[in-house]
């Protein structure tokens, strides 16, 4: 069952809205699943001992964890549920995700066979390194009126959800990954990279930029994710460093903010147009940082930053290895619009 959007009825969508037709040059009307039924009809379609190895409060630390290697991981193997809750587990992320996001993530996913052919003959290879090991968690119970999340998570993948009455979804901290950069021929995903456009993208910024700016964007060099700040749960706005959006030219800016949207687009167009406000709200702020060497070859590193916005990638680990972290520092998991519904309905602040 959907919903008509917000967009179309009023309320605090409207600004979401102007945004989104700002960008895309028209207005959004259409039926936008509901989260919470979709989460539900996933709950539903598990078994009972999946829905108690998958469930916590709303509250519950765990809502706050998220990991960049595929071990520890909690919540209910994909690969366990039934086909009719496998249907339900791609439906939600069909439902929060563009279908350009929804294929990102399926193509994550199956370079775990890619892996497994360059990691053959290791112990567990096979078991490992598995398209269907991947994780539900979901948080508090799903419903319109009250607070609630969902993590889908595995190897080179952290989606972390949390939806508050009223608002669109809060949809990071976000992880991708992609191993390899550019799957090769004769491998399953031949000609597959997940990341090779925002990798296209600011490589022709950089490429772009005049000798000053140039000095200033570019960093020091370091290996195995020297530079990167967003593996963590969450943090605060870092310093800032690299070229300000502001010393770019209007092509240098438009490249910068094609890269953002692309972002932001993996969202559907109501999280996206929330993601956008975010972007744009920082826009003046934001700095671009950049760093690349031949040895190991494709080797780079890309930061944008200001206030509220974190969005790093780094292959700095072999080459051939991209991790992809997008963070609002400060407000990560939905901590700013879950404070604001708490202390307007309920007369308290959140807290962690």
């Amino acid at each position: 069952m959907s919903r008509r959007s917000d967009f179309c009825l009023g309320g605090p969508a409207v600004a979401v809205l102007a945004v989104l037709a700002f960008v895309t040059g028209h207005a959004v009307c259409d039926e936008l699943p509901n989260l919470a039924d979709r989460a539900g009809g996933l709950l539903a379609a598990m078994n009972p001992q999946q829905r108690e190895a998958g469930t916590w409060t709303f509250t519950d630390r765990e809502r706050f964890d998220i990991h960049y290697a595929p071990i520890d991981l909690e919540g209910v193997r994909h690969g366990e549920l039934s086909d009719t809750a496998k249907k339900a587990g791609e439906g939600l992320l069909a439902a929060v995700l563009s279908a350009r996001g929804h294929e990102k993530t399926r193509a994550i996913r199956q370079l775990e066979l890619d892996i497994r052919e360059l990691e053959s003959g290791r112990s567990g290879v096979e078991e490992f390194r598995d398209p269907e090991r991947y994780y539900w968690a979901v948080f508090g119970e799903p419903a319109v009126d009250t607070a609630w999340g969902f993590r889908f998570e595995g190897h080179h993948l952290s989606l972390n959800v949390t939806a508050t009455p009223g608002q669109p979804a809060a949809t990071l901290p976000l992880f991708l990954g992609a191993q390899p950069r550019l799957v090769p021929d004769g491998m399953p995903s031949a000609g597959v990279a997940v990341l090779g456009e925002e990798e296209r993208l600011v490589r022709k910024l950089y490429d772009s930029l005049d000798e000053s700016q140039r000095a200033a964007a570019t960093l020091s060099y370091k290996r195995d994710r020297g530079h990167m700040l967003g593996q963590v749960s969450t943090l605060r706005d870092p310093a800032s460093v690299g070229l300000p959006r502001r010393d770019m030219d209007d092509d240098q800016r438009a490249m910068l903010d094609a890269f953002l949207a692309r972002f932001a687009g993996l969202w559907n167009a109501e999280i996206e147009a929330a993601r956008l406000m975010e972007i744009d709200a920082a826009r003046e702020g934001l700095h671009f940082a950049f760093v690349a060497r031949d040895d190991p070859p494709f080797s780079f590193y890309v930061r944008v930053a200001g206030p509220g916005v974190l969005i790093e990638i780094d292959n700095t680990a072999g080459g051939d290895h991209l991790h992809a972290v997008w963070h609002t520092p400060g407000a990560d998991f939905g901590e700013d619009p879950l404070a604001a519904h708490l202390e307007r309905h309920h007369g308290e602040l959140a807290r962690r």
